[in-house]
């Protein structure tokens, strides 16, 4: 077995530490889904409600307990802004590289551990998850600790089917029955498949089962005590069955969504994934089997979903990064040439792209297009790494790893803040406003638009109006003096009373004459 540099291990394990870290705190709160948890827990530790969430002063059914009671203790821990709200992803994604590590290492050699591990760490995938205020990061940690320990449990140490029902409880606690179906599902099927129907009885524990229920169950029990029905109907029906069938906030795509976000998102280690998948096939058992099923079901499962998000396959990660090691632990000249060969084209044609970019930036409202030249620079540099390799017939892991680092930091530091001001900084901006001009019992008006900072920003609950006609009634019947809308809208809220007081990005602030 070749054994690993303790040196370079470090020197890894530092990489994937800084990528999660560095810079945590760096941009504001990105809307949708980052501002509405992060507002969601706000309030949870300001009205000392611990049971029911709320968002903007109303139940909010979407997510299950865990990842806000998280996001509530690092707020305690560092304050209610940024970095409190995306440390408990950061450190799931370190807790996850390292977990990936020690279980690769265990089941399969070193040699794959690094690789899978290096996979995964110096990834588009793990630089945005690790750092978004989203509970995605955190099940897919759960989700992999538990089959990590049911595969140790089926193959050499049945004490570790413990683990499997734990971790399989909080990932229910996080984002509700997909922390049970998953971990369950690919259990059975790999049972199935390695050792027939009797394999079944390996899964269930009747001690396991009951610790499940100690660590699951009382915030459910607690949660439908309080609210009954509408609990279930809201949280299973909703935000659950009706997610999966039909298309919810506008996030659909084809059924090959997610061969397109895992190339993107895996980029450039998915090239050696093919050679992982093909030993799977013949090797037909063990590690390969299980890592093979694990991401079939999760990629097939979303595949048929109606509505789709790039984070949905994230729990697919943990076994395409043991296959693409594989892969690349496979040294055939043929495949490997094949995958370098692909590499190198797709980072030559992705730097050529970037060239035609700054115009389309700049025609959306970006100004800051210097970066662009820069990444193409750094992708032209892949690209030369890789021809080189298909030439000398040798994998150069360590350079392309470097170069990889090199442009997940740099993006970070030069394209993220960029993003950040278009998408989000006339609406931080005016939530500022509100926050110092609003008074306490007001509301701030948001007219056809659905941002969730500006609840966490202004310190103010926000009143939803959709249409002219509850424009005019809301403005009848309440007080509430400033307004925030697209600027496309700017007639609509003067027809109804407001003066404009800025606009910017997209955005206007209104007040009430």
């Amino acid at each position: 077995m070749v054994k690993i540099n303790k040196n370079i291990l470090g020197l890894l394990f530092a990489a994937a530490l800084f990528v999660v870290l560095f810079r945590l705190d760096a941009v504001t709160l990105f809307d949708v889904d980052e501002a509405v948890f992060s507002t969601a827990t706000k309030e949870m530790v300001e009205s000392g409600d611990w049971i029911t969430p709320t968002y903007n002063g109303e139940v909010r059914y979407d997510k299950p307990i865990f990842f806000y009671w998280l996001m509530a203790a690092s707020y305690k821990a560092f304050g209610i802004n940024e970095f409190g709200a995306r440390f408990p992803s950061a450190v799931a994604a370190f807790l996850l590289a390292l977990s990936l590590f020690y279980f690769a290492r265990r089941v399969c050699t070193d040699k794959v551990a690094f690789y899978a591990t290096m996979a995964i760490s110096l990834s588009a995938y793990f630089l945005v998850y690790s750092r978004s205020a989203v509970t995605d990061m955190v099940l897919t940690l759960f989700i992999t600790l538990s089959l990590f320990c049911f595969y140790i449990a089926v193959s050499e140490n049945r004490r570790y089917i413990y683990g499997f029902y734990f971790f399989s409880a909080l990932a229910f606690l996080t984002k509700g029955l997909i922390g049970i179906v998953f971990p369950f599902g690919i259990a059975v099927i790999y049972m199935l498949i390695s050792e027939g129907f009797r394999g079944l009885l390996k899964i269930f524990d009747w001690k396991a089962a009951l610790l499940f229920i100690i660590v699951a169950v009382p915030w459910y029990a607690a949660e439908f005590a309080i609210n009954g029905d509408e609990f279930f109907q809201q949280f299973f029906m909703k935000h659950h069955f009706k997610r999966y069938t039909d298309v919810i906030s506008g996030h659909k795509g084809p059924f090959y969504y997610y061969l397109i976000t895992l190339a993107i998102g895996m980029a450039p280690w998915v090239v050696f994934m093919p050679a992982g998948i093909i030993r799977a096939i013949k090797e037909r058992s063990g590690i390969l089997l299980f890592s093979a099923l694990w991401f079939g079901v999760v990629f097939v499962f979303f595949s048929f979903s109606t509505t789709k998000l790039p984070n949905y396959i994230l729990s697919a990660l943990p076994p395409a990064a043991i296959l693409i090691a594989e892969g690349m632990s496979d040294f055939n000249a043929r495949p490997q040439k094949v995958a370098w060969l692909v590499i190198a084209i797709g980072a030559l044609l992705a730097a050529i792209g970037m060239q035609f970019l700054p115009p389309l930036l700049i025609k959306t409202g970006i100004s800051d297009t210097g970066w662009t030249i820069w990444t193409s620079a750094i992708l032209m540099a892949m690209s030369v790494i890789a021809f080189y390799s298909v030439r000398l017939s040798k994998p150069l892991y360590a350079p392309l790893a470097c170069v990889m680092f090199t442009l997940l930091i740099f993006l970070l530091v030069s394209a993220l803040p960029p993003a950040n001001q278009y998408l989000q900084s006339a609406l931080h901006k005016f939530s500022v406003y509100a926050k110092e001009n609003a008074r306490s019992d007001e509301r701030i008006i948001c007219y056809n638009i659905n941002n969730p900072s500006i609840v966490f920003y202004s310190d103010h609950k926000v009143a939803n109006i959709r249409g002219k006609e509850s424009l005019a009634e809301h403005v009848k019947g309440k007080k509430d003096r400033l307004a925030i809308a697209k600027v496309k809208d700017e007639d609509t809220l003067k027809e109804a009373g407001f003066r404009l007081l800025q606009k910017e990005g997209g955005y206007a602030l209104f007040e009430r004459n």
